[in-house]
Formats: structure tokens, C-alpha cells, sequence
């Protein structure tokens, strides 16, 4: 397989997620460099199409994301918005709770949803490539011991 492939399946799995994204590229074998940015890159273009795709799509993701996991989130979500702010919501919620739960979430109790959204976007990609520059060598050491 080739790199080009490599990247664009590491970028359609990060469309779903930063936790299926940058296994993924560890299992391909890409430097943690690429695999960070690509997975952000497509995490960030599915937060950006549920951003503006419309009131009506957010309340449909809302509905199938189910109210009772929006609900069990929330509080932690709102403790965290008192506490950092926007600034500091974007940049830790997105490891912590995932992506798309602090998307939905955050459009939903912060009113300054643009600082909101550049943050979000910012955290992703941090988030991306710490967790691909952390597992990698972790995988690889685990691979290399006489257990497998």
C-alpha cells in the first residue's frame, strides 16, 4: 500500500474520531507527524460540516447522540466551562470527552461560538498529535517484546 492511500485512510477513520484515526495510522506505520495531522484534518472537516450545516442537522445528531449521554456529559461540560472558559473548553474537552460531544455541547451552553470553535479546532489537532506521538512508541515497544 502507498503512502497516498495510507493518508487518506488515516483521514476518512480521523473523520470519525481521534481515538480510531490515529490507531489506525500507528497500525499503517505513519510517522506520528502525519498521523497527528491527518487525523486532525479530518476530525476538524466533520466538526466544521456539523458547525454549519444548520440548527436542524444539529438537533437530528443531537437526537441519535442520544439526550441522556448529552445529559451525563453536560455537568462535567459546564464545570469545565466555569472554570477555563472557552479558550481552556477547546483546547482540553476534545481528549477528554471526544470531539463531537464537546461540539454539540459547546454550541449548546457557550454563547461565543466562534472563539468557541477555534479553540475546539485548535485542541484537535493538539490532542491528535500528542496521542500519535505518544502511542507510537509505545506500540512499537510492546511489538518488539518476546510477548508477541
Amino acid at each position: 500500500m502507498g503512502e497516498i492511500e495510507k493518508f487518506i485512510l488515516v483521514y476518512i477513520a480521523g473523520a470519525t474520531g481521534i481515538w480510531k484515526g490515529v490507531p489506525l495510522g500507528i497500525g499503517l506505520k505513519l510517522n506520528p507527524l502525519y498521523n497527528g495531522l491527518l487525523t486532525g484534518l479530518g476530525t476538524n472537516t466533520t466538526v466544521l460540516i456539523l458547525y454549519f450545516a444548520g440548527n436542524s442537522f444539529r438537533q437530528r445528531i443531537f437526537k441519535l447522540y442520544g439526550e441522556k449521554r448529552i445529559e451525563k456529559n453536560k455537568g462535567r461540560f459546564l464545570q469545565f466551562a466555569n472554570r477555563y472558559g472557552s479558550w481552556g473548553l477547546g483546547i482540553l474537552t476534545p481528549g477528554l470527552l471526544g470531539p463531537f460531544p464537546s461540539l454539540i455541547l459547546g454550541l449548546i451552553l457557550i454563547t461565543d461560538t466562534k472563539k468557541f470553535m477555534v479553540m475546539l479546532i485548535t485542541g484537535i489537532f493538539i490532542w491528535s498529535l500528542i496521542l500519535a506521538y505518544f502511542f507510537t512508541p509505545l506500540f512499537e515497544l510492546i511489538t518488539q517484546t518476546s510477548f508477541f
